[in-house]
């Protein structure tokens, strides 16, 4: 089953009925469209559809449409200035649609390909401030009674808003589906996005996924960002699993000096092999990256 463009129909949900105006961006199994909502033509959002291909889904749809539901369920409970809201779920035969926030601006990778096409790098202060935000949005969802890992942290998926705030998107649950659907898969179904993804994502070691792993991907948006280069896949890094061996990425300060090495030090630790030597939590990476200030009582 092909997917068609739906620009130009209106889809039935719930709460609402909404008229398709363009097309965002389009994937193997989805499609994100710019819609408005047929009760508020000024309240302009974004449909995700996910397409549960029967030639592609096979006798899986049941369990891959539940997971969907479940997941987008998930979302629809988050309520944080830096996730995008969440109005309406709704199913037809053959899809499921997620009815969110439309997030304007541009995207961390977006900004950082305008600075290199004029010989620069971002600023450290700049990217600072960006990851304090995203460590805060991080909190959030891996403290929440049924903690919420992303999996797919990158710069694709940060948009800075027109009012300073760094919005997290795309939580990637179709592209989690048809990873899992590739005939060669295997261990790999689990991945974000490699370059990005931290070992235990794709690796057959029983670490588990957790925090730390947003933390990882989060550490390689960082080291991106300041440099303007992917640090080493892990697998390239010619570490056994196993082993409490330790290989550096290249430290940042190599292709931007102006990084402080405190800086350059905290992403470094973000990006170990193992998960254990991480930082625990976001909590704590952002206490170490910038820590709150303190303040001493003085006497009257």
């Amino acid at each position: 089953m092909k997917l068609v463009s739906l620009v130009g129909t209106e889809l039935p949900g719930k709460t609402s009925c909404y008229q398709i105006i363009d097309e965002i961006a389009r994937g193997g199994m989805g499609a994100i469209y710019e819609a408005v909502d047929c009760n508020d033509e000024k309240k302009v959002i974004a449909i995700k559809e996910a397409c549960l291909d029967p030639d592609v889904c096979k006798d899986r749809r049941p369990e891959i449409r539940s997971r969907l539901r479940m997941e987008m369920e998930v979302l629809q409970s988050l309520d944080y200035p830096t996730l995008p809201e969440i109005y309406d779920q709704f199913s037809t035969e053959h899809n499921e649609y997620l009815v969110m926030q439309l997030i304007e601006g541009q995207t961390l990778m977006q900004i950082h390909h305008n600075q290199s096409l004029q010989g620069k790098l971002l600023e450290e202060a700049l990217v600072l401030g960006w990851a304090i935000q995203i460590l805060d949005t991080l909190d959030y969802m891996h403290t929440r009674p049924y903690p919420v890992i992303h999996r797919d942290i990158k710069p694709e998926n940060l948009i800075l808003a027109p009012d300073g705030r760094v919005m997290l998107v795309d939580f990637g649950l179709m592209s989690q589906v048809q990873r899992s659907l590739e005939p060669d898969a295997g261990m790999y179904q689990n991945y974000g996005t490699v370059e990005y993804a931290p070992p235990e994502l794709y690796s057959d070691v029983d670490w588990g996924i957790d925090a730390r792993s947003d933390l990882y991907s989060l550490g390689a948006t960082l080291y991106y960002l300041l440099t303007g280069k992917l640090p080493p896949r892990p697998a390239d890094r010619d570490v056994p699993f196993m082993l409490d061996v330790k290989s550096p990425v290249p430290a940042i300060r190599t292709f931007n000096p102006t990084v402080s090495r405190h800086t350059d030090d905290v992403i470094a630790k973000a990006l170990e092999i193992n998960p254990d030597q991480r930082y625990r939590s976001a909590v704590e990476m952002r206490e170490v990256l910038i820590p709150r200030r303190r303040f001493i009582s003085l006497p009257f």
